[in-house]
């Protein structure tokens, strides 16, 4: 039996140009279709494909090639042809009209292969390798524990010229009660150089289970971590060859820390980036220790979510339910109080039905998007809830990072509860004195009404529409971003509006207009959002955040201009490093100067609307932005308080001091004496 397995999920044309080494493995497998009449010689003659929510299943049951075949094909497209053969005792059971050893023997001799790999070392020192191909032992991943022949290096060397080991050999996994951690590095790989072995690393995949935290989610980083300058991998074994290229060739520098980066060189032209809630997607939103990572990672500007308290404290939550991002949820008594139901809102726990004093008892808890994808919780439970008040004081201390008020549900709870956000907001803006055009400050809401109220009591700081992601079956035209421009210039986009994805087999479709048709009437464009989680990302983008935003900025950019002026995301760091970092990015002003190791693009090419011959997308209703009239209540302090006046430093009235104390003194000589007439007198 003879399985083609392709270390990736696409069909040939598609992963050609980033895939260096072309796998085929023999072995007994479970992902294989009972065979067919027509191929009775093999037992098995269709693959199907691993289940997982970053492969697209349209490819399952493909016909299997010949090793002959793909080695064929191989040589065709330029990539060397690699033999994997495992459980090489399961051919010995079931032997085929000729042995596994005869026909490997025989397929050397006919075919170019670079590399032969095998788990059984007894195996391995029959063959007779030709044509320059190199033998490597294949040591298996048992339960993290090491394989006793790995110890002995020094044997290896004398019947195979390389070592293919489990990701762990080299990086140990530490499985904890929160989640799975990466350890300290092995001596594995300078071990094997030292014995004259080369070392090839497989065990990566983009759409793994359990996620690896140190990585936070990003495939790339996770690639790197096995190329340095400590040791370098001699080859990565990956489902997903694209990422692993990325990762090699256009980070030749590695992961630099962005502080560090900032304050060396100066920052490209590139999209601003927004940090939502902070780095959220590592930490419990919009607290302290997510903010400061989010500077820390690069971000240009950090994200206030703005709810309100029952007693009128605005603070800074994902939303409005409690339930979803603090650990309310422990206390039973605050549960019984509280917990309830709106039609806007549905069931939980409303943060403007529970006064500030309880709310400032709360911690928060890391966000779980799609109610499935992990996150770290390890630091759940011990970040306080920051009010607006708290998070605009930042800017005192973090010059250089922006503030992005997001005003959530303004006119609803205003209806609902007659509280005032806008009020709330817009005071606690004028005494923090972050209501001037200068300001790194950016107010921004889905409430037209909101923005409205803001133009008027507050109008030299920046407004921005928000798009939301709740009104994704709407359509936005020129006429929509029209009525947007009266209250704001720039324009917060849910990505759904932009990059569609058909609902039926989770490809891209074409993408929309509406960046464009934005930027014909002069607005700032913002897009919402990128996340590194492979479930909020089309099969196209092959679980890698990376491909995504190149696909972007590919795609929406007009003479060599990025139409896009900011990503909002919950990982900065992905997005900074992608953006100042990656090698291969050029399009914007990304750095040129590097030699591309023989690579011209190892970036892979999106190409969509490749299925829609499938899917037709509908004719979306038009998005209504505009809203019922409101009075929101009088703004407090909307105007800051006039600093004291400053000593003043003027020769002129310097000069005149003695003068002023000498009259001062006189002035309390006469009110006293008269005075002390005054009670004679009497």
């Amino acid at each position: 039996m003879f399985e083609t397995t392709f270390f990736i999920v696409s069909p040939l044309p598609c992963f050609f140009s980033s895939c260096f080494y072309l796998m085929i493995t023999f072995k007994a497998s479970v992902w294989l279709v009972p065979r067919s009449n027509s191929c009775s010689h093999l037992p098995f003659d269709r693959a199907g494909m691993r289940t997982s929510n970053a492969r697209p299943p349209i490819f399952t049951q493909e016909t299997l090639a010949a090793p002959e075949n793909v080695s064929q094909i191989a040589a065709e497209f330029g990539v060397a042809t690699w033999i994997n053969v495992e459980f090489p005792e399961f051919f010995q059971e079931y032997p085929a009209p000729n042995s596994l050893l005869s026909y490997l023997t025989s397929f050397l001799k006919t075919n170019k292969v670079q590399y032969l790999s095998v788990t059984n070392s007894s195996i391995l020192k029959l063959i007779a390798p030709t044509n320059g191909t190199r033998l490597v032992l294949k040591l298996l991943d048992y339960d993290g524990l090491v394989d006793p022949l790995f110890q002995n290096l020094t044997d290896i060397a004398t019947y195979a010229q390389g070592v293919l080991v489990p990701n762990s050999y080299v990086i140990p996994k530490n499985f904890t009660g929160y989640g799975v951690y990466e350890g300290q590095a092995t001596t594995a790989v300078q071990d094997a150089h030292k014995a004259g072995l080369e070392i090839f690393v497989y065990g990566f995949a983009n759409d793994r289970q359990p996620y690896i935290y140190n990585y936070s989610k990003d495939p790339v980083l996770e690639v790197l971590s096995y190329v340095g300058d400590s040791f370098t991998a001699d080859g990565i074994v990956t489902d997903f060859p694209n990422t692993a290229a990325t990762a090699i060739h256009c980070y030749p520098d590695g992961f630099d820390k962005p502080s560090t980066i900032q304050a060396s060189t100066p920052k490209l032209t590139n999209p601003i980036i927004i940090a939502e809630d902070g780095a959220s997607g590592d930490l419990p939103g919009s607290t302290m220790a997510a903010y400061l990572k989010a500077i820390d990672d690069g971000a240009d500007y950090i994200e206030c979510k703005v709810q309100i308290t029952s007693d009128g404290v605005p603070i800074c939550r994902d939303g409005e339910n409690l339930l979803n991002n603090t650990n309310i949820g422990s206390s039973q008594a605050k549960l019984e109080k509280y917990y309830t139901a709106y039609p806007d809102f549905g069931y939980g726990v409303f943060s403007f039905d529970v006064p500030s004093t309880e709310i400032q008892n709360l911690r928060g808890i890391i966000s779980r998007p799609n109610n499935s994808t992990s996150r770290d919780p390890a630091n759940d439970g011990k970040e306080s809830i920051l009010t607006l008040k708290e998070f605009l004081n930042l800017s005192k201390i973090y010059t250089n990072t922006g503030l992005y008020v997001n005003v959530q549900n303004a006119y609803k709870v205003y209806r609902l509860k007659n509280l005032d956000m806008v009020s709330a907001v817009a005071t606690a803006l004028a005494v923090a004195d972050l209501t001037n055009a200068g300001d790194k400050v950016l107010l921004a809401s889905e409430d037209t009404s909101a923005l409205n109220a803001f133009q008027e009591v507050i109008p030299n700081v920046r407004l921005v529409y928000v798009i939301a992601n709740n009104e994704m079956d709407y359509s936005v035209p020129r006429e929509v971003l029209k009525e947007i421009k009266k209250y704001a210039d720039t324009v917060h986009i849910y990505r759904s509006f932009i990059d569609r994805i058909d609902p039926y087999t989770y490809f891209v479709n074409k993408m929309t207009s509406v960046v464009q048709e934005a930027k014909a009437l002069n607005m700032t464009v913002f897009y919402a959002s990128i996340s590194n989680e492979y479930l909020n990302l089309a099969f196209d983008y092959r679980a890698d955040p990376h491909l995504k935003m190149y696909y972007l900025l590919q795609e929406l950019q007009s003479n060599g201009k990025s139409l896009l002026d900011g990503f909002l995301t919950v990982y900065p760091a992905t997005v900074y490093n992608f953006l100042n970092n990656n090698y291969c990015y050029r399009t914007l002003g990304g750095a040129t100067n590097r030699s591309m190791s023989g690579r011209n693009d190892p970036i892979y090419r999106v190409y969509p609307d490749a299925t829609a011959i499938w899917y037709i997308p509908p004719a979306f209703p038009v998005l209504n932005v505009t809203q019922g009239p409101v009075s929101y209540g009088n703004v407090v302090n909307a105007t800051p308080p006039a600093p004291p006046p400053k000593p003043s430093s003027s020769p002129s009235l310097g000069s005149n001091l003695p003068f002023t104390l000498l009259a001062s003194a006189v002035l309390i000589f006469i009110l006293n004496f008269t005075l002390q007439q005054v009670i004679i007198d009497g």
